[in-house]
């Protein structure tokens, strides 16, 4: 009954609200918002109120029909009808002004609403109750317990409101997440919604007692029962997800609506910018990283560990699935860093082992010379690049410790000896393949260091923060910050947050996706479209992402071997050097033949300018290809990482060797693991006791991700070079072609048995 009159009421409200106000916000009010609101509304009576209610004691799948309205359908509906104005409209005046404005204005108010109202604070509130609710013993309580009942509704409810709210973004707020973020937003609770659907659908056995107890009606045993409800909970939830997606998506790629957006943007941007995500103003983190011997604690950290790679590699045990230079060197950091770069930007290379040989040499004071001028920009990183990704399956370098630590020991002297001779950072520059690798990968990561306001720059005559002072160096690598755009080249060293006297630089989070489709110059590094070498280096890491994948499935291998038996020269090192070589030149003979055509049919620049511009379109998806492939490692190999580790500390303690469990079990069962033995992605189950969402699943996603972002991007290039409308979507449609032929490429070898190296029994 409350229920029923509570809904009652404030319908009531917001119509009377919504009466006054379309009177003069028409365009922001239309009446299909007002019918949104109270069809939301019915959804959420029909949730709580009706006797599906009373169901639900019964039936899981009806119980399950009431989380659907009250976290897909009830929330973004209400939401949909914009409902802040008419409701605060429809209240009596005298009401809000003596008794709810007090209380709004208070400080300590507008605190509370900043933190509840923030998307990371939506996002995780939402599938913690979505999930938390949905353990055995909560949902238990939840049905014997009428007010607990009731609490879960009531947090099914508004964390969604909250969650759809900085998807449709109701007028008159707005998020501080700009437009793009919703498609990860979403993304991110689908593989949540995704992954407890599947546990519930394919679980194999009753999760809720109380449902394996109750009487059955509508002659529906329990297990099936279940399983209904979690492909319900599937079904809808995927779909109201895709669909928000896909409204998104359009909203991004019409113009005329980014062209309103940006207007109505404007006159606020300094007021965004300086409410945006910062790192550096985060307590304790914040403070850390921009201490004296932050950086350097992160360096020593990861040098010990490196060390211990080393040691392990030449002393340890030769079987590489139990070996630190092994198994956790290729199946764990490789994976780990990744991540880690495309989410948080250079902060592998802020902890880089590999630069405190660097330090050292400068406190020597030995750097002296310019690095040589014919050996500028990347090419020198993109031949080592190249036969570093040869040499890793040429010479089996996953399988073998003593070579991968004789690799790092030469990777820490190469570093020490570069930059002991020439100053301004050459190694990370022009020759460390992996940073070159890390720098690509930062293209596309939202987190990196910008300047928190220009005009504060245009003021500043010291620029301290590229030429240093007395207490702190600048930015060796020449990064002016007011004239930097993305994070390629920077090592996020913090030299010029320290070196800043006027605490204007942070790690700030910015749109990903502007940074690749400009093509405005960047200090130190000129216009992407005039940089061949950097576009190289960019076709090299996608290029790399299918033929280091495509290297380890059994079509190939099996094509390889025979190969070798008709023309043994191919086999041999340089022989597949070659074969290497030749398969990245056809790879760029073709995007070179598809940037020849863009220039024919647009009539503007040149075939080089779309050569570079293309390649950074086609970086999202061969970056979801590294992802999906090293994923496919970490989890072939993540039962081997205790043992490994036992290994390892066991061997600081010889009397303890003879006596580990872990050496007398692992060792014999792992003897086998470096033979090329082959699974399918779809074989590893991501969801215990599930047989819905496995390894593939997540791969398709990610590649999914991937090839929106390539599309987008490469539209986005062409865009500008034509007025035609068929002109443009012609080359729309060839650039559709070439890229879902290279994510056609990535699905065919993720569905192919591939080896599983390192992995542990």
């Amino acid at each position: 009954m409350w229920p029923t009159i509570v809904l009652f009421v404030v319908g009531a409200i917001y119509v009377r609200g919504w009466r006054l106000a379309v009177q003069t916000r028409p365009r922001e009010l239309p009446s299909w918002r007002a019918w949104c609101f109270l069809l939301g509304e019915a959804a959420l009576w029909f949730a709580i109120a009706s006797p599906i209610d009373a169901l639900g004691q019964f039936l899981l799948l009806a119980h399950m029909t009431q989380h659907v309205l009250l976290m897909f359908i009830a929330p973004p509906l209400i939401v949909a009808g914009r409902p802040v104005v008419p409701l605060l409209r429809g209240l009596p005046r005298q009401f809000i002004r003596n008794d709810l404005a007090p209380w709004i204005n208070l400080r300590a108010f507008e605190k509370l609403r900043t933190f509840v109202m923030h998307p990371a604070t939506a996002w995780i509130a939402m599938n913690l109750a979505f999930v938390g609710w949905h353990i055995p013993a909560a949902y238990e309580l939840a049905l014997r317990s009428t007010g607990w009942h009731d609490t879960e509704h009531a947090c099914f409810f508004i964390t969604s409101t909250l969650f759809w709210w900085h998807v449709l973004r109701p007028w008159p707020g707005r998020s501080i997440w700009p437009q793009w973020a919703v498609l990860f937003y979403l993304a991110s609770a689908g593989l949540v919604n995704t992954a407890l659907s599947a546990l519930l659908t394919f679980s194999g056995k009753v999760l809720y007692p109380t449902y394996a107890l109750a009487p059955r009606i509508f002659s529906i045993s329990a297990l099936n029962d279940q399983a209904a409800a979690g492909a319900e909970m599937w079904v809808i939830g995927s779909a109201i997800f895709l669909a928000a997606a896909m409204s998104s998506v359009l909203e991004l790629l019409t113009p005329e609506r980014e062209k309103r957006r940006a207007a109505a943007q404007k006159p606020r941007y300094t007021q965004f910018r300086q409410k945006t995500f910062d790192l550096l103003r985060v307590p304790v983190a914040g403070g850390f990283l921009r201490s004296r011997f932050g950086r350097i604690t992160l360096q020593s950290a990861a040098f010990l560990a490196l060390a211990a790679v080393v040691v392990d590699g030449l002393r340890g045990t030769p079987l590489s699935s139990m070996n630190l230079a092994g198994a956790l060197a290729w199946n764990f950091i490789r994976p780990v860093c990744l991540i880690a770069i495309l989410l948080a930007g250079n902060f592998f290379c802020m902890a880089c082992p590999f630069t405190v040989p660097r330090e050292v040499a400068r406190a020597l004071g030995l750097a002296r010379f310019r690095w040589p001028r014919f050996l500028s920009g990347k090419w020198p990183a993109i031949v080592l690049m190249g036969i570093f990704f040869w040499a890793y399956e040429q010479f089996s370098l996953w399988d073998s410790p003593r070579s991968t630590a004789l690799v790092l020991i030469a990777y820490v002297l190469t570093a020490l000896l570069v930059d002991s001779l020439f100053h301004g950072a050459s190694f990370c520059k022009h020759i460390c393949p992996i940073g070159q690798f890390n720098f690509v990968s930062s293209l596309i990561s939202p987190l990196g260091i910008n300047i928190r306001s220009a005009s504060t720059c245009s003021g500043c005559s010291t620029h301290d923060c590229i030429r240093g002072n007395d207490s702190q160096r600048g930015c060796e690598l020449q990064l002016y910050l007011p004239q930097k755009i993305g994070n390629m080249d920077c090592t996020m060293c913090m030299d010029c947050v320290k070196a800043c006297p006027h605490d204007n630089i942070g790690i700030t989070v910015t749109a990903p996706a502007p940074e690749l489709i400009g093509d405005l110059p960047r200090s130190s590094i000129g216009r992407f479209s005039s940089r061949v070498d950097l576009a190289l280096l960019v076709w090299l890491v996608s290029f790399s992402s299918l033929a280091n994948a495509a290297y380890m499935i059994a079509p190939i291998t099996d094509a390889l071997d025979e190969l070798a038996q008709r023309f043994p020269f191919s086999a041999s090192n340089p022989g597949s050097l070659l074969l290497l070589v030749a398969a990245f030149g056809f790879f760029l003979l073709v995007w070179f033949g598809f940037a020849g055509l863009v220039r024919a049919w647009s009539g503007r620049e040149s075939v080089r300018y779309f050569f570079c511009r293309f390649a950074l379109a086609v970086l999202p998806l061969g970056l979801a290809v590294w992802t999906g492939h090293l994923a496919f490692h970490f989890a072939t190999s993540s039962s081997s990482l205790v043992p490994i580790v036992q290994r390892a500390m066991e061997d600081l303690h010889p009397m303890s060797h003879m006596n580990s469990p872990a050496m007398h079990h692992s060792m014999p069962m792992n003897m086998s693991m470096t033979m090329p033995m082959a699974s399918r992605p779809s074989d590893f189950m991501l969801v215990q006791g599930s047989r819905g969402f496995s390894l593939f699943n997540l791969q398709l996603w990610v590649l999914d991700v991937g090839m929106l972002l390539a599309l987008y991007i490469g539209w986005r290039i062409v865009r500008p070079f034509t007025t035609s409308t068929r002109m443009l979507s012609a080359i729309t449609a060839f650039w559709f072609i070439c890229a879902g032929a290279f994510y056609a490429a990535a699905v065919w070898l993720f569905t192919q048995p591939m080896q599983m190296r390192g992995m542990g029994m």
